[in-house]
């Protein structure tokens, strides 16, 4: 048998004074029997979030091409050798290249000159001399 105290608890809890807005705040861990109201949004408020982070602009479809060959070669460590060897670079440095078209920074380097990698110790210059 219940106590009629704890009995009188419960039916307190689910009283018609409860209403579900009141029930669902309780259950998001705010007060219930405070009343909150959100302002009004307009359109300049929205606006001005995409400022606070920085500049926003809609990406073209080459601009996702490109994003989307980046993060596969990325993703196939297989492809990423067969591109620096393609060009005559280290591993790292083609990870570097398409780690900067996958963020977007690529066309820079595209503007530069790309220096080969130097020769390791076997495959020095021989100084012309034609072989051993």
């Amino acid at each position: 048998m219940a106590s009629p105290q704890l009995h009188g608890l419960n039916r307190g809890r689910h009283s018609p004074e409860w209403t579900p807005e009141m029930r669902d705040q309780q259950a998001r861990g705010k007060d219930p029997n405070k009343e909150e109201e959100e302002p009004p949004r307009n359109k300049a408020d929205e606006s001005e979030a995409l400022k606070i982070g920085g500049r926003h602009h809609e990406e073209s479809a080459l601009e996702r091409e490109r994003k989307g060959e980046a993060l596969s070669i990325l993703d196939n460590p297989e492809a990423l050798l067969a591109y620096a060897q393609a060009n005559g670079d280290s591993v790292t440095g083609q990870r570097v290249r398409f780690l900067r078209q996958l963020c977007g920074y690529d066309e820079d380097r595209d503007r530069q000159h790309i220096h080969p990698m130097r020769p390791t110790k076997g495959q020095q210059y021989d100084g012309g001399r034609g072989g051993r």
